[in-house]
């Protein structure tokens, strides 16, 4: 089950992005499609190929580092750990 274990937020707007860790129940439900809306299209075609030469068998692997996987996006993609007060 995943636990909400804070917010990551947008450097220049200060806009905050919950992140959560544990097991993701919607990249359970919805596989690759939740990469695409999180904006990870690299993961999302990972997710899909994988998907096709397991025969769906990676859809049950993914969920357990995909919130991981999310953190680490929004850390390289320039997100904060405190809200910028400079503007």
């Amino acid at each position: 089950m995943s636990k909400h274990s804070g917010n990551l937020y947008h450097p220049i707007n200060n806009y905050p992005e919950p992140i959560y860790t544990g097991f993701s129940w919607p990249n359970l439900f919805f596989g690759f499609f939740w990469f695409l809306y999180k904006g990870m299209w690299a993961w999302a075609i990972i997710c899909s190929f994988s998907a096709m030469f397991t025969l769906g068998i990676s859809n049950l692997i993914f969920p357990f580092f995909a919130n991981q996987l999310h953190q680490k996006n929004l850390l390289k993609s320039g997100y904060l750990g405190k809200p910028n007060n400079e503007i």
